[in-house]
């Protein structure tokens, strides 16, 4: 670019951890001309045993230069230059002379998410205190939802028992953080991120596996971590481009909620009437229909998103029944819920919207975090994400990674975390 600004994806999908790392590090690395300021790095869950991720992180660091800015994590799937991908893992880096970098984490974020986004933050804020270029943004990478191992149960996030939902409702969802698992909490997370960084752009999102949602990672540095948020903060002096837009739409079916738990993210009475009970009977169907849509019930979310009156860019699922109770994969964010529908059609509108009435001519790469529901809908259709992606992107190095939940804000559009949605960043290398 004339600019100076460099941009480059790579791959691998060697079955090794250690080749795979070496090779996602020498095929992104080899396309720039200077050392890379920031390496972004996803990997799939495949890599996981035995000591997979520490291999894969120190086959990655024999080939990248010592101290180069990399953040990471896990996502079910990815799509770049090179095609779409279940399995494998993939790299974006940038190397630009007017640009300052900073990392950040926390740990913890199921118990404490609050204290993990405060950490984070202050160490971005320590790290980009030299220097001013004026145009921020910040890359985040949070702990998704992990299924808890219930006693005598197994992973489950549904309790047909009305007692056990009950107990699971009160009690377990208070115990489960203690050891890392439950809910991911990302709102908590990025409503204190964007707080205390409100100048930044934001976008990012939540660690996976296949989407069983049994276990995720998250990359930083040398380290592999779990239960944490991982951050890349950015001082360029380039403008940052920024969209989000959600890939769903509204029926004509609302619903009250007119009791909750947990910080409102467990739904107790539905129109003064047992949640699930409700609102099996607004979808008219039962509890076995609902079952027989996905192996647990969290998938079967997939196909029923809501919002709320008033704050309708927040959207969430049924992440699972506890007895009569319903548990959100975010916690509610008003009384009057609107009950959404999302299409595979939708899903390709999206992308194409977001590009159309764009120039992607000055952009120097494209990162973009989309919902992994959108994946699962598609299924062997994803190549038409892909297909939309090279109509409009052309040969720009271009990353597309599936979360569990996305997030994306500007300064004067805090971001929110949600699902259904396709965010997308850049910077116009023109300026």
């Amino acid at each position: 670019m004339g600019s100076g600004l460099e941009a480059a994806v790579g791959m691998s999908r060697k079955w090794d951890a250690r080749e795979a790392g070496r090779e996602v590090a020498r095929s992104t690395i080899e396309k720039l001309n200077r050392p890379p300021d920031f390496f972004l790095l996803f990997s799939t869950i495949h890599y996981k045993n035995p000591n997979g991720f520490r291999d894969f992180l120190d086959g990655v660091w024999d080939v990248l230069p010592a101290d180069t800015p990399l953040i990471g994590g896990t996502v079910a799937a990815f799509i770049n230059n090179y095609g779409c991908f279940s399995r494998g893992v993939t790299a974006l880096a940038v190397s630009y002379s007017n640009i300052n970098v900073a990392l950040g984490f926390g740990r913890n974020t199921k118990l404490h998410p609050r204290n993990a986004a405060k950490h984070c933050v202050n160490m971005i804020k320590n790290g980009l205190k030299t220097g001013d270029y004026g145009n921020k943004f910040l890359i985040d990478i949070i702990s998704g939802p992990t299924v808890p191992n219930i006693p005598f149960m197994g992973r489950k996030n549904f309790v047909k028992s009305k007692v056990g939902g009950s107990f699971a409702s009160s009690v377990g969802v208070r115990v489960f953080p203690l050891f890392g698992h439950g809910l991911g909490k990302e709102d908590d997370i990025v409503d204190y991120l964007t707080s205390l960084l409100s100048d930044y752009y934001f976008i990012g999102g939540s660690t996976l596996d296949t989407g069983d949602m049994f276990m995720n990672y998250q990359f930083i540095g040398e380290q592999v971590l779990k239960n944490s948020v991982v951050a890349l903060g950015v001082d360029i002096d380039k403008p940052v481009f920024l969209d989000s837009m959600l890939g769903a739409h509204q029926l004509d079916i609302e619903f009250d909620i007119t009791e909750s738990i947990y910080k409102n993210r467990i739904i107790t009475k539905i129109d003064d009437k047992p949640a699930k009970e409700r609102f099996l009977g607004i979808l008219r169907i039962n509890e076995e229909q609902f079952n027989e849509l996905g192996v647990f019930y969290y998938k079967t979310s997939n196909y029923f998103p809501i919002t709320f009156r008033g704050k309708e860019k927040y959207t969430t699922g049924v992440a699972g029944f506890l007895g009569d109770n319903i548990v959100l994969g975010h916690k509610a964010r008003g009384q009057r819920v609107k009950l959404l529908s999302v299409t595979g059609k939708e899903v390709l509108n999206v992308v194409e919207k977001t590009f159309q009435n764009i120039s992607t001519d000055f952009f120097p790469f494209v990162f973009m975090s989309t919902s992994n529901i959108f994946f699962n809908m598609l299924g062997e259709k994803v190549y038409s994400i892909k297909n939309k992606l090279d109509e409009y992107i052309k040969d720009i190095p271009y990353l597309l990674v599936s979360f569990a939940t996305e997030n994306a804000g500007t300064p004067a559009d805090p971001a929110v975390t949600r699902v259904y949605s396709f965010n997308t960043l850049s910077v116009n290398s023109c300026f």
